[in-house]
This record gives structure tokens, C-alpha cells and sequence, in this order.
């Protein structure tokens, strides 16, 4: 029995990208890693989402049928990895759009991140902590991050050594630990 639900969300949409490749290839070590740890997949590709427009604030927690369904998936969820590309020194808009549709359905759970691009998503993973922080967040200091993701991958969607920084083992042993203690604070 998992202690934890994971929620694996997967940022980027654009043609060609290279997040879900990168996100299979955390989850094949994430699984073997953590196996108390219960791994879900979120695309926001998958979404379709328009440009956020709804009437009311997220915030008013008065949901439209799409809200309710982003509401449902997250609220499942006790933590949180971020997968994200780094697009002009931030997150991509398709991130921040997906996560501007709901807002308490975030809070009091953790947050780990693996970022990629030319310097491995560390200034995406920054921003996205700051609107993380707001949502009531506990973001984790502990990145996985892929260099020059252009020439990183092998023809497999694997990372080749020397491309990757950082410990996806060690990441997730602090992310079951503050999960499963924010799970318990929950109630």
C-alpha cells in the first residue's frame, strides 16, 4: 500500500517537446526508488487548456466543470513533482496557466521539481517556487536537473551521463518524508 500519492505533472506542450520523455525516464527511477511512494501522470499537453478566463477567482473556490475536474486531480494528490522545460528564463506559460485554474487544492503538500534546458530548468524551478509559495506550497530544495537538453538525450529519451545533476533517490526520500507528514497534519 502506497503511503503517499505523487502527482508527476508535466508542464510543457509545445510540438516536439521532450517532457514526457524526460518524465518517463524519472518515473522508471522514481518507481524503483520510492516503491511506497504512488506515482500519477499529469500532461497538461493532454489538457487542451485555454487561456485561463474564468469569472471568478480560483480563490473564491466557485469552480466551473473544468475547474473541478483540475480541483479533483490535485486534491488526490499529497505531494508533487514538476516537470518543466525552461522557456525565456521562466516556467512555460502552459504551467502557470494549468495552475492558475484552482487554488486551494495546493497547499499544505510538498513540492520536488526536475527541470531541463540549456541550464537545466533552474530558473523555471525558481519562478515556479515563488508562485508555489503563494498556493501554500513547501517546495523542496532537493532539483533534479538536465543540461543542454538538446544533445542530453539518447535515442531512447534517456539522459547520458554527465547531463543530469542532482539525486532522484535522495529527492524522493525527502519528498515521501514531508508528504507523508503534511498527509498526517492534514488530517
Amino acid at each position: 500500500m502506497a503511503s503517499a500519492k505523487i502527482l508527476v505533472i508535466i508542464g510543457t506542450v509545445r510540438q516536439g517537446r521532450v517532457g514526457r520523455k524526460i518524465a518517463d525516464w524519472y518515473l522508471g527511477l522514481a518507481r524503483a526508488a520510492a516503491p511506497e511512494l504512488e506515482f500519477d501522470v499529469l500532461d497538461v499537453a493532454e489538457l487542451d487548456l485555454p487561456l485561463f478566463s474564468e469569472p471568478i477567482p480560483p480563490g473564491m473556490h466557485q469552480y466551473s466543470p473544468t475547474q473541478n475536474k483540475l480541483a479533483q486531480r490535485v486534491s488526490a494528490a499529497d505531494g508533487f513533482v514538476f516537470v518543466t522545460g525552461e522557456y525565456n528564463h521562466s516556467m512555460p506559460g502552459s504551467l502557470k496557466n494549468f495552475m492558475d485554474y484552482i487554488a486551494a487544492e495546493w497547499a499544505r503538500k510538498p513540492a520536488a521539481f526536475v527541470g531541463y534546458g540549456g541550464a537545466g530548468g533552474v530558473r523555471a524551478i525558481e519562478h515556479l517556487v515563488q508562485v508555489l509559495c503563494y498556493l501554500g506550497v513547501a517546495s523542496l530544495g532537493k532539483n533534479v536537473s538536465i543540461n543542454a537538453v538538446w544533445e542530453a538525450l539518447d535515442d531512447k529519451g534517456v539522459p547520458k551521463p554527465g547531463y543530469v545533476f542532482g539525486d532522484v533517490a535522495a529527492q524522493l526520500k525527502e519528498l515521501s518524508w514531508w508528504a507523508q507528514a503534511l498527509k498526517k497534519a492534514r488530517g
